[in-house]
């Protein structure tokens, strides 16, 4: 239980994000660093498992159970204080409603995530591409089904729920890296297991589907594969059905790469496989005018790269390498074998 009655969050009021150091005896040995926040942020985190002593409205979330989910113990040292020490400072203030979300506000991410870490690039993505999943329960017009709508409903507050912990500042202020690497790990468990809601598994594949092509069509990054790869590996622990739904759907394409060395390229030149994927079938999407048929959409990634050296037809400072490259698609079968076909010839 997170601990209610210490000085300064008050249990009716408290006001949430609020930090101090105290020593939480008899459960840990040394001091640590504790948020105010809401007995509802408490349970929606932990699942359950932990609430406010005493079911007061605000308390204590001691930092090792928060981010380790450990409840007596040891104290390490991100989380790890001194009386009477100064505890690190957030860059800005921002309102108690931001530690203690529940899940309805989307603009959530731009208002507190964002407002205290200015992040560009992926980080910026990772945030976008939350708050576009959010707003999809509001979208009524997209007319999803009942289902649907109440999973979005659990998985938005669960993906709210897992950011908030950056925000709470003890030894170490959370870099934008790890914001990025935070909000993409954060999908998989939030749709197999939002707290109060159900897995995505129960879904249908069309429910499912639909859903994610609907996102994809306000991105036009190709780090939008970051959220779908992963997405599909979520996929991939559901039942036979999905994976028989989603074989239908999954196709793949090889391609042999052949690279200078490292040496000879400035680092900022080198595409990452999945880059690379993705750059391949958009050339081969925008050859045959995928954009102007409405039954083709797709996204791509890398599977299983194999570096190779062939000593015979390479020279010394190259090397090839097969790149294997999943493709899925909501056309039809036909269609995108014959298209995959068609643009890997005219590609090579």
């Amino acid at each position: 239980m997170a601990i209610s009655g210490t000085l300064g969050c008050d249990p009716n009021t408290g006001p949430a994000g609020l930090t101090q150091c105290f020593l939480a005896t008899p459960y840990y040995i040394d001091y640590q660093c504790g948020t105010c926040l809401t007995d509802a942020y408490i349970r929606q985190r932990s699942k359950g498992k932990h609430y406010c002593r005493d079911e007061t409205a605000y308390c204590y979330y001691q930092c090792m159970i928060q981010k380790y989910g450990f409840d007596r113990g040891p104290v390490y040292d991100d989380c790890l204080c001194a009386p009477g020490e100064p505890l690190l400072q957030p860059p800005v203030i921002l309102p108690p409603a931001c530690y203690s979300p529940d899940g309805t506000d989307c603009h959530w991410y731009r208002q507190c995530l964002h407002k205290m870490y200015d992040c560009t690039g992926q980080a910026e993505y990772a945030i976008s591409y939350a708050e576009k999943f959010c707003k999809l329960y509001e979208q009524s017009t997209l007319q999803f089904s009942q289902e649907v709508l109440r999973w979005i409903d659990a998985v938005r507050k669960c993906l709210q729920v897992e950011l908030v912990h950056v925000l709470h500042l003890c030894q170490v202020q959370p870099t934008c890296e790890d914001i990025k690497i935070k909000a993409f790990d954060s999908h998989a468990p939030c749709y197999t297991e939002p707290y109060e809601g159900f897995s995505v598994c129960f879904l249908s594949f069309f429910d499912w589907s639909r859903m994610f092509w609907t996102i994809k069509s306000s991105f036009v990054s190709s780090a939008f594969v970051e959220t779908l790869k992963a997405s599909v590996l979520v996929a991939a622990n559901c039942p036979d059905y999905w994976l028989t739904e989603l074989g239908n759907n999954l196709y793949s394409i090889y391609a042999w790469v052949s690279e200078l060395s490292i040496g000879k390229r400035a680092a900022n030149d080198v595409l990452s496989d999945d880059e690379l994927a993705y750059a391949i079938v958009l050339h081969i999407s925008s050859s045959l005018h995928w954009d102007q048929q409405s039954t083709v959409d797709w996204y791509a990634f890398s599977v299983n790269a194999s570096a190779i050296q062939n000593s015979l037809t390479t020279p010394a400072d190259q090397s090839e390498r097969e790149l294997k490259i999943q493709v899925i698609s909501l056309s039809s079968s036909e269609c995108l074998s014959v298209c995959l076909s068609v643009g890997m010839s005219m590609l090579f």
